[in-house]
């Protein structure tokens, strides 16, 4: 997920004329902020909370482009940080939240029981 931000986030920032360190920003942005995400998908399906995400995230995209080109481009983590921290994370992550759906969403969600709110 924030891999994709991120590449969309960059996309943009490049059509949009950002300079080099603006497109770094854009998406750096657009990983950092889906560092530690659960997959926990519901019923075993990428429908909820994946599909549901990818949307989030493409609007997030956006959104970091257009914080990365109102900016000087300056900012204070850099994107190989980031890309750090997310390896870290994702090794310390418990195998139950790595869509296995043994955990978080998944284990809440009865399909028997399913109503809508």
């Amino acid at each position: 997920m924030g891999v994709a931000c991120a590449m969309g986030a960059t996309a943009a920032c490049q059509l949009f004329g950002g300079s080099n360190m603006q497109i770094e920003y854009s998406a750096e942005m657009g990983l950092e902020h889906h560092l530690g995400l659960t997959c926990d998908p519901v019923c075993g399906l990428v429908q909820i909370p994946c599909i549901e995400r990818n949307a989030f995230a493409a609007a997030r995209a956006l959104d970091a482009n257009t914080y990365g080109t109102f900016s000087d481009g300056l900012h204070r983590v850099s994107f190989d940080q980031v890309v750090e921290v997310m390896r870290k994370t994702g090794k310390d992550l418990p195998s139950l939240y790595r869509e296995t759906s043994m955990g978080g969403l998944a284990t809440e969600y009865d399909a028997d029981k399913a109503r809508f709110f």
